[in-house]
């Protein structure tokens, strides 16, 4: 069976966020703890985490992209 979206609260994201800027990986009793107090599922913390590398990732990529085509238009000016 297909699983439900979760939709996370303001402060669910809030405190994401704030724990993501600390650590990019979070295990064993962290997540335990963080889920508890967020009232989620592990699973859903992990997951969250796991979707936020894949963007962060993604916009490191896009800001190197635009640095080297920033520095190659000033290189051929």
């Amino acid at each position: 069976p297909k699983r439900v979206r979760t939709i996370f609260s303001p402060d669910q994201l809030d405190r994401l966020e704030r724990e993501f800027d600390n650590q990019q990986y979070i295990v064993g009793t962290e997540r335990f703890y963080l889920a508890t107090e967020l009232g989620l599922t592990e699973t859903q913390v992990k997951v969250w985490f796991q979707n936020r590398r894949i963007k962060w990732r993604k916009q490191n990529l896009d800001n190197n992209k635009t640095r080297e085509a920033e520095s190659d238009e000033e290189s051929s000016s």
